[in-house]
């Protein structure tokens, strides 16, 4: 198994602009994703750089004049974020209205954060033929802020290579995935290439995770079998997270001796991770398919029913034989808490206990670990 980062991801030594530099392009502003709902592709057809916003702050301190402490955990450190004195570097932000905590941030963030709001997305709760008519013309509302911002025009032929230079990562991190499900790929350096497929340039971010795959084929040239057909899948664990479980958690679960074999979070299954259809020779046929694509995408809490949300755990739970499930929710994410009870009963009734965790931050605190070390005792 290979467990060095640096090993097959070289990162260049300067940064994306300066690589693109480099390249003779343009220099390309950053645009912060609050929503994975949001296309990527629309952004990067004007010339920007889409990157997920995660948070850098260690506590949520700095956002307590601004929101309350029952608030979101991961909304108030993600504020607290860009209160900080070097806050990350974005040229604009674009929010969706996933939910109350998410409007009540785009309020205060308009309000109180000196980086501007190119666009507030509503987002269809569902992905029937009306909804995605709805979300295409929400998509299409939304281009004149979003040209205006960036001083670029939206074209199809630059619509249409976005399109596929995400449908390559995504054909990228699928076989990434499979090298990591086949053990060839240690389930942290999984995580950091699909976190760096999300915040950086898609074209670099592409030369680097096809880099990787590269190595591994080169240092694999005889896959592992797939857990179903060799290896035992007595200590297989879910992870349910929000924007991305807290890599300290994976870190303890895999310490002892579980083996993650699928997150649902924005991170990694919640993405949309089939391949965009691009053959519409219109702006509106290409929003129409991007709108189509997104909310097609594998649902969280917030869009569609709740039993195709429980069908599409219990799907993961059966084809990637898991064994127990451990929820690790922002505390007050009220989204997530609130369909904890039917998942708990629905994967109880599977046969895959399930734990609960409500988390502030990152850290581990002495309280989780107990529990999860407990939790995980039950499974051996």
């Amino acid at each position: 198994m290979l467990t060095s980062w640096e090993r097959y991801m070289p990162f260049p030594d300067a940064s994306d602009s300066a690589d693109s530099s480099r390249r003779g392009e343009p220099e390309r502003r950053t645009v912060g994703l609050f929503s994975s709902h949001v296309p990527r592709e629309l952004v990067y057809a004007l010339g920007c750089t889409p990157v997920r916003v995660f948070p850098s702050a260690v506590k949520s301190t700095a956002a307590e004049a601004y929101l309350p402490n029952n608030f979101c955990a991961l909304h108030r450190l993600i504020l607290a974020s860009y209160l900080a004195d070097e806050p990350p570097n974005l040229d604009g932000m674009i929010f969706a209205d996933e939910d109350d905590t998410a409007r009540r941030l785009h309020d205060v963030w308009r309000a109180s954060i000196d980086i501007p709001v190119w666009a507030f997305l509503e987002v269809p709760r569902s992905a029937t033929p009306l909804a995605v008519q709805r979300f295409t013309e929400n998509l299409n509302r939304a281009v004149p802020a979003l040209e205006a911002h960036s001083q670029a025009k939206l074209e199809v032929s630059a619509l249409q290579r976005a399109i596929e230079t995400y449908n390559e990562q995504r054909r990228l991190t699928a076989s990434l995935k499979r090298h990591w499900l086949m053990h060839n790929l240690d389930t942290a350096t999984y995580r950091r290439l699909r976190r760096f497929g999300l915040t950086r340039d898609p074209a670099l971010a592409n030369r680097q995770l096809g880099s990787a795959i590269d190595q591994l084929l080169s240092s694999e040239p005889e896959p592992r079998p797939a857990p179903s057909s060799g290896h035992s899948s007595r200590g297989h664990l879910l992870l349910l997270a929000e924007l991305a479980a807290p890599t300290a958690f994976v870190r303890l679960i895999e310490a002892h001796g579980a083996r993650l074999v699928a997150e649902d979070s924005d991170l990694d299954e919640r993405d949309v991770t089939t391949t965009v259809a691009a053959e519409a020779t219109t702006l509106e046929g290409l929003l129409a398919q991007l709108a189509c694509a997104y909310l097609e995408k594998p649902p969280g809490p917030r869009n569609r029913r709740l039993s195709q949300r429980l069908a599409y755990l219990e799907r993961l739970v059966i084809e990637r034989e898991v064994r127990a499930a451990i929820c690790v929710y922002g505390k007050f994410c009220d989204l997530f808490l609130a369909e904890f009870p039917a998942i708990k009963s629905h994967l109880e009734n599977l046969g895959v206990p399930v734990l609960l965790l409500e988390v502030e931050d990152e850290n581990v605190s002495g309280q989780h670990r107990t529990r999860v070390e407990a939790f995980l005792e039950l499974m051996n």
